[in-house]
């Protein structure tokens, strides 16, 4: 069973929900937090294995401006996010073919709605790809 610790950065409490009910019973541990500062916050304080990352928080692009101040933090650059949202649908776009670029400084992107294995598999697969990177 896992045991590392994930934060959840989404407005959407249904969202915050649907998430901790598909990853709870894995055995990670999870925080939630509905607001960009509140989650930059928990950030800084648990240093987490992973983030899930909601693009449109407060404004439309809050979630991207997140993203880029955790890859230029030293102390919080390794921590992997996997971003989420339904804006590539509604937007027409593919957020998923510019992952790891400048444009979208994430591992993973996944399109609402979410699924719990297409969710479990990404949690993973980010994971187990983390921890090959850390190791000497």
């Amino acid at each position: 069973m896992a045991d590392e610790r994930l934060v959840i950065i989404d407005d959407d409490l249904d969202v915050r929900e649907a998430l901790t009910l598909m990853l709870a019973p894995s055995g990670y541990r999870l925080t939630c937090c509905a607001t960009g500062p509140e989650g930059m916050a928990e950030v800084r304080r648990e240093l987490p294995d992973l983030i899930l990352l909601d693009i449109m928080l407060a404004s439309p692009s809050e979630g991207f401006h997140l993203a880029y101040e955790l890859r230029n933090d030293e102390g919080l650059s390794r921590i992997p996010i996997i971003m989420i949202s339904s804006i590539g649908q509604t937007m027409g776009m593919d957020f998923a073919k510019e992952v790891g670029s400048e444009y979208v400084p994430a591992e993973r992107f996944l399109n609402k709605p979410l699924t719990r294995d297409g969710v479990l598999a990404a949690v993973r697969e980010t994971l187990v790809e983390r921890s090959k990177a850390c190791r000497p």
